[in-house]
């Protein structure tokens, strides 16, 4: 018997003793919440962290694009238009043309950034205030102008022509006088040749030189093939003459 008033069914009493435990367990609930929320701040910090890292990061490429890319240029460019290249010119290049394919386009710069007041100025506006923007020929042109001149040559004289362009230095020449690179690749290609037979073997090679208009002179590249970097260092330029032992390694005799 239990006091009247105080009678529980079985469910009533499961129900109280669950109710007891869960009392109980408060303290350590909270703590688990309490913890909870310590490691949420933590992480909020942490986030933000990371976000300010993230930001840093970004300022940082913003600003490197405004850096030149050549040191000493004052401008560099702002912003441009594409300009579509004829499909005829691509195909003087060795592209593979079709109907269907998508315009080829190449984008030209048409305002500049003065790195030193900040202003924004059209190419006619600097042209205008004598300033001095560097308009040299992008890589992609070098490029096309080289797989054209190169497309043009008969079979034969594709690979001679391609060993001499890739022998430019970035000063309007080659990386060595041009007998050396002609013997070079004598050396290489005509392996076993009589050292009386080379002068003819050179002329021969001059002679597609001069058919395939490669040459001013003996040490300058006519104007379309010319490579120019005013701002050559001595060790780039070191890097350059050791083309000529890496361009066409000499072979096995």
């Amino acid at each position: 018997m239990v006091p009247n008033g105080s009678c529980r069914s079985l469910g009533q009493t499961s129900s109280y003793y669950t109710f007891s435990k869960s009392l109980r367990a408060l303290p350590s609930m909270g703590l688990l919440v309490g913890n909870l929320l310590f490691h949420l701040q933590n992480l909020s910090k942490s986030m933000q962290i990371h976000s300010a890292e993230l930001n840093a990061v970004r300022s940082a490429q913003l600003v490197g694009t405004f850096v030149p890319q050549v040191p000493g240029e004052r401008f560099m460019p702002w912003s441009g238009t594409h300009h579509v290249i004829p499909k005829q010119t691509l195909r003087a290049a060795g592209w593979r043309v079709t109907k269907g394919m998508r315009p080829v386009t190449q984008v030209k710069p048409e305002e500049w950034l003065d790195l030193e007041t900040g202003e924004i100025m059209t190419t006619a506006q600097a042209r205008k205030q004598g300033s001095k923007l560097p308009l040299g020929r992008s890589p992609s042109d070098n490029a096309m102008v080289k797989r054209t001149r190169v497309e043009a040559c008969t079979p034969s004289d594709r690979p001679f022509v391609a060993y001499l362009l890739k022998l430019r230095n970035h000063r309007g020449g080659l990386v060595a006088p041009l007998d050396t690179i002609l013997n070079h690749w004598i050396d290489s290609e005509c392996a076993g040749i009589r050292s009386t037979d080379k002068a003819r073997k050179r002329k021969q090679l001059r002679t597609i030189i001069t058919k395939r208009d490669l040459m001013a002179n003996d040490t300058t590249m006519t104007k379309d093939l010319m490579l120019f970097n005013p701002n050559l260092t001595k060790q780039e330029m070191l890097e350059e003459s050791a083309k000529l032992c890496t361009v066409l390694p000499v072979k096995a005799r």
